[in-house]
């Protein structure tokens, strides 16, 4: 009988819990998203109105409870509510002075006021206001009534909650980390937010500080020995107030991210607290956004430009985004060229040609034309009446009889690239949607191969994510978990992968994007191939309008652009390898001293030494020519080995 009887109180007592739980919930307000990096460093909140962030009654130290029960409410715990001896004290202070001026609220009543009232002051509006206290007091236990009140409250510099006002004035984001006098200051500055506010008024909110320790001291809350330390502590660490950053170039690809994708319900980021984490790297952010625009603006001082701007973005092996730039200054143009724009790419597209070229048998030793070309369009001319012809040109504006596969991708020769996609352009293309530079309904011509299509670098860094890793296509990501402001996990990131060429294939290209900085249009950057292995491409739009550099290590793909928002020619002979290549490089390196750069595997050595022998000449004394240098260069091989 007793046992049951035990059953049915503790039944009871958890129905009433629960209700209790659910309408503390109900109340709370609403709460700022936080979104950390990949090291759990804070880098962004996501708010619209007031800045508060969630602490839950376990994340608040006892400390900080103390010193606010001692600044507003020292009965707090004995009381249901109201206090009769705090009203009776301020009845007193009310009549001496003639009109309400003291309100005796207890921190219950405080709250009632918060969450329901207006803060005018009036004998109906105080009436109101104890009766919701009682009612309070009723529905909720003394800690949920605690963690409402101290998620509510405002604590200056347009802090609101505990949790904001440690991260806003200490640059605390963990309660825990509170000192004593920290907590006696927040506490302090309950009273009067803008009249204790630590950085305009610095000796009144000491003062305040001291006196709320001096309390409790006497109430043996603290030892003496804590009360000396804390009272010469000095207000706080920071010069000025933190301001909260709610959007930047990486801040902008997250929110992208959760709304392409529906992670969470769009609005709710900037209301329900969640706590966001992210692969991007801050450290890494800064640096990026440092270079690119210090290069920028040494471009625009030397070319006299001042619209001029820049993107970069990286991703790792997995696809995780490492560093999104969209632009020179975010504070001036929140515009993100990393993936808000479509823009040719040139050159960048010419890998999918020869990759294309590899799959169907031939090799990095076979032979292309490189003679003028004249293809008809198909297109008339309204002014001649006649078929549109298109010529395309070679930057150098030289051509010859005909150029070795290697050595047309090594220097990027657009004629060769264009013979060379004359033998299976529909292949090209399914090549170019399976690497998802193009969608499936996008239209296609020969000018394709030579990056006449509008792509981004966030398309651009997916696709050379394959050629990174053997055919393996990475899609970049930047959110890998969602969790509630309770924490319960709402979303997991994960990376996703398909397969879109033959790992025999893709080396081939490799090794030949390895002789573009080698020795190719990328020579410049040729110094980064003494510490680790280095492939990528240039790219240049006609006009000198866009120049692109997008290469790779064994632990990143990241591409770097620059150009003019409106599509002008930036400068007669601005070019990919001259342009975006080197403050790619002063990235890569940052890159590779904090996650390692190394030799790719196969090595380079073994990709060279293993190209399929040549099949395809211009004229057939060439082919014979070839094979009699090889048979005789095999017989002197072996002779040396006897």
């Amino acid at each position: 009988m007793n046992r049951f009887f035990l059953l049915i109180c503790f039944f009871m007592l958890s129905i009433n819990a629960l209700a209790s739980s659910e309408y503390k919930e109900k109340l709370l307000p609403k709460f700022a998203s936080t979104i950390y990096d990949r090291d759990g460093h804070i880098i962004g909140f996501f708010y619209k109105g007031k800045f508060r962030l969630y602490a839950s009654y376990k994340e608040i130290p006892e400390t900080l409870i103390r010193a606010v029960i001692t600044a507003e409410d020292e009965r707090f715990f004995e009381h249901k509510g109201i206090d009769p001896l705090g009203i009776l004290r301020a009845a007193v202070t009310d009549i001496s002075k003639g009109k309400v001026v003291q309100g005796g609220s207890t921190i219950t009543q405080q709250l009632a006021k918060m969450v329901y009232l207006s803060p005018k002051r009036t004998v109906e509006r105080k009436l109101k206001e104890l009766a919701l206290a009682r009612e309070l007091e009723e529905k909720l236990t003394k800690k949920e009534i605690l963690e409402l009140y101290l998620n509510y409250v405002y604590l200056s510099n347009g802090a609101y909650g505990v949790k904001a006002a440690a991260w806003v004035l200490f640059g605390v984001s963990d309660l825990k980390q509170l000192t004593l006098a920290q907590s006696a200051l927040l506490a302090g500055i309950i009273r009067g937010p803008e009249y204790y506010n630590p950085f305009k008024h610095p000796l009144r909110a000491k003062k305040r500080r001291d006196f709320i320790l001096k309390k409790m001291l006497k109430a043996g809350y603290i030892s003496r020995k804590e009360y000396e330390k804390a009272i010469n502590e000095p207000l706080t660490p920071l010069e000025k107030p933190n301001k909260p950053k709610t959007a930047g170039y990486e801040l902008d690809l997250v929110k992208f991210e959760i709304a392409r994708k529906g992670l969470v319900p769009y609005n709710s980021i900037f209301t329900s607290g969640y706590r966001i984490k992210t692969t991007i790297d801050e450290e890494i952010q800064k640096f990026a956004q440092e270079i690119l625009s210090k290069y920028d603006q040494k471009y625009s001082e030397i070319h006299k430009l001042e619209d001029l701007q820049c993107a970069g973005m990286a991703i790792n092996k997995k696809g995780e985004v490492l560093f999104v730039v969209g632009g020179k200054d975010y504070k001036t143009s929140k515009f993100n060229r990393a993936f808000q724009v479509l823009r040719p790419i040139g050159s960048t597209a010419k890998p999918m040609t020869y990759l294309t070229a590899f799959q169907n048998g031939w090799s990095p030793l076979d032979f292309v034309p490189n003679e003028p070309l004249e293809i008809p369009t198909g297109q008339i001319d309204n002014e001649t009446g006649e078929e549109k012809i298109w010529k395309p040109e070679n930057y150098s504006g030289k051509f010859t009889p005909f150029i070795q596969v290697r050595e047309a991708l090594i220097h990027s020769v657009n004629v060769a690239t264009i013979y060379l996609a004359l033998n299976f352009p529909q292949k090209i293309r399914k090549n170019m949607i399976a690497f998802e530079l193009i969608k499936k309904d996008s239209p296609f011509d020969l000018s394709y191969v030579l990056g006449s299509f509008p792509a981004n670098l966030y398309r651009i860094v997916r696709a050379y994510s394959a050629i990174q890793d053997n055919g393996i296509l990475k899609e970049p990501y930047v959110v890998t978990e969602i969790r509630s402001k309770n924490g319960k996990t709402i979303y997991k990131g994960y990376p996703t992968i398909k397969p879109v060429s033959d790992p025999f294939s893709i080396q081939l290209v490799r090794s030949i994007l390895q002789d573009v900085v080698k020795e190719g249009t990328a020579k410049r950057i040729s110094y980064l191939t003494k510490w680790f292995d280095v492939a990528g491409k240039t790219g240049t739009t006609n006009d000198w309008r866009d120049t692109y550099f997008t290469g790779f290590t064994t632990s990143f793909i990241m591409s770097i652009w620059f150009g003019r928002d409106n599509y002008e020619t930036m400068w007669k002979g601005a070019t990919g390898g001259g342009v975006a290549a080197p403050p790619w490089a002063e990235i890569a390196k940052e890159l590779c001293s904090k996650y390692g750069c190394g030799q790719f595997e196969p090595p380079y050595e073994e990709i060279v030494k293993n190209y399929p022998l040549p099949t395809h000449f211009p004229e057939e004394e060439m082919k014979e020519a070839y094979y009699d240098e090889l048979i005789n260069s095999l017989g002197e091989k072996a002779d040396k080995n006897q």
